[in-house]
């Protein structure tokens, strides 16, 4: 049996945006693809009103919104709308995650689908090529990517949008660290994961939410959600550094040491709080279904 495709949108008060988004998919599916999809749209208790009617998609056989009691940021409204598709989709699905600000371009939905198509067992990822953001953001990103290759042996140099199946949508959906974020959970839990790469586009209108500060806490968000392999790492670090630094309490050495300690007790804190947070805002959402 063919398997359902599934677009998953989180949205914050970027609602004309969406509305752009969605012309673009339905052209896609319309004129490329000639299937529909269902369109699932995590509203991350967005201030601005919205009037559902406008989010009608001609290609789209149902559309639901899933209204959230907070603010929680896209991460965790991808965890949330993960936990529901395991929850209410029993058959198979295929599962294209986009974020909504029109960054992330909707023809590469068709590679997306071409090549599950082509390798059903494996899901796939959008590797970032170029980005259309300010000269600051890029310096402080490298820098991120840098830290994560060096505390967990990873490359991990895509966001949040991909295509789960429906057997890595299970396996994900069950992990206490989607909470904290969707790329390591993904990196971490699913073997055959393809890749392919595409550049990130301009947002279609507002301004970006993400600031550095809220580049610092998705950092530390990452880190928590690959804490085991941190830990491991960072502790041989520790060891090396003992037995090239230790004379008389070196100043590197207790820098050092105090920086590892920091960043494992928070990552593990981070995700002590996880689980618990995760099964009371799934608990409390609100299912508005348009058709």
């Amino acid at each position: 049996m063919k398997a359902k495709i599934i677009i998953l949108t989180p949205v914050y008060n970027d609602w004309k945006n969406l509305s752009r988004l969605l012309k673009k998919i339905n052209k896609v599916f319309e004129n490329q693809l000639k299937t529909k999809f269902e369109l699932i749209i995590i509203n991350d208790c967005s201030t601005q009103k919205y009037n559902p009617k406008k989010y009608r998609c001609k290609m789209a056989s149902k559309i639901s919104i899933i209204s959230l009691y907070k603010n929680v940021g896209s991460q965790r409204a991808i965890a949330i709308g993960i936990k529901y598709l395991n929850k209410f989709y029993k058959k198979k699905i295929k599962t294209i995650i986009i974020d909504s600000d029109g960054q992330d371009n909707p023809n590469i939905i068709i590679k997306l689908i071409n090549l599950s198509n082509i390798s059903p067992q494996n899901s796939i990822a959008v590797r970032r090529g170029q980005r259309k953001e300010p000269f600051w953001f890029k310096i402080f990103y490298e820098l991120y990517c840098l830290l994560i290759i060096m505390f967990s042996y990873k490359k991990i140099r895509f966001g949040n949008f991909s295509l789960l199946n429906f057997v890595d949508l299970k396996k994900v959906s069950t992990q206490n660290e989607l909470w904290s974020a969707y790329p390591p959970t993904l990196s971490n839990n699913v073997n055959n994961l393809n890749f392919i790469n595409a550049d990130r586009e301009k947002r279609f209108g507002g301004k970006s939410k993400m600031n550095f500060f809220g580049l610092i806490f998705h950092a530390l968000k990452v880190f928590s959600a690959l804490k085991e392999r941190i830990f491991f790492i960072s502790s041989f670090y520790f060891l090396v550094s003992y037995f090239l630094l230790f004379d008389n309490y070196n100043l590197y050495f207790i820098f050092l040491s105090f920086f590892l300690l920091t960043l494992n007790l928070t990552n593990f804190i981070i995700s002590f709080r996880n689980k618990e947070n995760f099964l009371e805002n799934f608990k409390r959402i609100k299912i508005n279904k348009i058709f």
